[in-house]
């Protein structure tokens, strides 16, 4: 049995290896994956806020406090995807979660580029269409960053590339084991991604749709039972907490809102300026706008294209527009840029098909026009990576995590509480004490409060809940004085945490916003915490 295991194994390397050999342009661009990743990693350490806000409830399971954020409040959902809490609690259980987090990224990353690499051989693709769509999924800022930065980005990337693969392909078993993947992933695969998969099923190809379902069903029915049974409901607090604050809803805004949204939203899926804390770039608007505009260009084309001959490729066409009327018409926040990885590989991937018909019928201008696509995603590298690394250093570990850990000292008392907005980083250090954290991700106590307040942010919910601690940035600081200056009164300063004075966050024509490099931590007076509780 031991010599059939090792013959199996031998066997599947060699086959992997050939398939290297006879795809060299598969086997580079994963390498050049796997080097941007491991480069990241290992240089800039770069953790993203919203990892550990996951992660920290993963933790708590093997504490022994269930799924939830913090002990004093069980059974609340922190956290958006099943996924990204899954892959963590399996690393937590050798206090490991981040690590299991990017090992699995960097697992995902080898098989984003192998899918699409895949769906490139099936359409047929010019080997110049084949370098833009794999150079974007390599080597793209976003595409980089979310997955290393502790996030489930790169992984349901894979999964949403690998439902278009084995649509296309007709492995339809598989292709149901990736949609019960999609359906625990992320909520916008529910509404953009499995709602194609599923009228193209019914269209053309009606005696896979058994086949389809049943893993399906099998993979995404139990963990949604699970969360009605433990949760009381399959909806995230996150979603909750999110849609009552910031008051999110679909078409929300009036036109003129949606409109101003739209026009201004070219950054976000523009090289440089795709990361929100971006505001100079060695690019000027103008070149940036050329380089959207001929992408879009092409994912019309091929859109157009398809639809007459490839019309299975339909499904990443419509997930993606479905998902930008989304995100328009709701006007999402930008800072949420970790949505947008998956859908934008599934435009490029149209855009890819758009190329290569050009390549066809002009290959010198089309081989030209797509270097010059796939460099101007990929400069990026040596530009960025210097500043996430001296964010992190110098912000995320010397302000956000230095500020929990001070916290943790302060909240010696099991009843004391905090009002924050960065859970993070500061949930994290601050383990299992009693967070209220703004909008309320990992609190339903604060979901409650928020949706009943006249002025529903920071400030507010301080002064409804009237916490022994509150956490607030020079803006939220002076919110709470200017609008609710009695209980500003009640409280005195415990602690000042900031960043050096001279940080810049500048490279080369690149530079970052700097946030989050001041907070107050306030304790409640003495006084006052006598008439609360005597």
């Amino acid at each position: 049995m031991k010599f059939d295991n090792l013959r199996r194994i031998r066997s599947g390397t060699r086959s992997v290896l050939r398939t290297l050999r006879d795809n060299r342009i598969l086997a580079v661009f994963i390498a050049l994956a796997l080097v941007a990743r491991l480069t990241f990693w290992f240089y800039t350490g770069r953790v993203w806020e919203d990892a550990l806000i996951t992660i920290t409830a993963a933790r708590n399971v093997w504490e022994g406090f269930g799924l939830t954020h913090h002990a004093s409040e069980p059974y609340v959902q922190s956290f958006t995807s099943p996924l990204s809490v899954l892959i963590p609690i399996l690393g937590e259980s050798f206090q490991a979660g981040l690590l299991a987090l990017r090992l699995s990224s960097l697992a995902a990353s080898v098989a984003t580029i192998y899918f699409a690499y895949r769906i490139g051989v099936l359409l047929a693709f010019h080997w110049v269409a084949q370098v833009l769509v794999l150079t974007y999924l390599a080597c793209d800022q976003l595409q980089v960053f979310f997955g290393m930065g502790g996030m489930e980005t790169q992984v349901v990337t894979a999964i949403a590339v690998a439902v278009l693969y084995f649509y296309l392909s007709h492995r339809w078993w598989l292709l149901g084991a990736a949609c019960g993947l999609a359906a625990i992933s992320r909520p916008e695969f529910i509404m953009f991604l499995l709602p194609p998969v599923g009228i193209a099923l019914l269209l053309f190809h009606r005696r896979a749709i058994l086949k389809v379902a049943i893993p399906t069903l099998a993979l995404a029915l139990p963990w949604y039972l699970f969360a009605t049974l433990y949760y009381g409901s399959p909806v995230p607090n996150t979603i909750v907490a999110k849609s009552w604050s910031y008051q999110i809803g679909l078409f929300s805004a009036s036109w003129q809102q949606v409109w101003n949204f739209t026009v201004r939203s070219w950054r976000d899926y523009a090289p440089f300026k795709e990361f929100w804390l971006s505001y100079e770039t060695p690019l000027p608007d103008v070149v940036l706008k050329a380089i959207i505009a001929l992408v879009l260009l092409l994912f019309l084309g091929g859109l157009l294209i398809s639809a007459l001959r490839k019309p299975g490729l339909l499904i990443a066409g419509v997930a993606f527009i479905g998902f930008v009327v989304y995100r328009n018409t709701t006007i999402v926040n930008s800072y949420y840029m970790w949505y947008l990885p998956p859908f934008m590989a599934l435009f490029f991937l149209v855009a890819g098909y758009g190329l290569s018909e050009l390549a066809a019928k002009a290959p010198r201008p089309a081989i030209a026009l797509g270097v010059i696509l796939a460099l101007s995603y990929a400069l990026h590298l040596p530009l960025s990576m210097p500043l996430d690394k001296k964010v992190q250093e110098r912000i995320e570990v010397d302000v956000r995590e230095r500020t929990g850990y001070l916290l943790a000292g302060m909240m010696k008392d099991p009843g004391d509480t905090v009002v924050l907005e960065p859970l993070g980083f500061m949930g994290w250090a601050a383990f299992n004490k009693t967070v209220y954290d703004f909008p309320g991700l990992g609190s339903k106590v604060a979901v409650r409060t928020t949706r009943n307040l006249s002025y529903p942010r920071v400030a507010g919910l301080l002064d409804a809940l009237q916490p022994t601690y509150a956490v607030l940035r020079p803006n939220e600081f002076r919110d709470l004085v200017r609008r609710f200056p009695e209980t500003a009164a009640k409280y005195e300063l415990a602690a000042r945490i900031r960043a050096a004075p001279d940080l810049t966050l500048r490279n080369m024509g690149y530079a970052y916003r700097p946030i989050d490099n001041d907070f107050r931590i306030l304790r409640r007076t003495r006084d006052f915490d006598q008439v609360v509780r005597p």
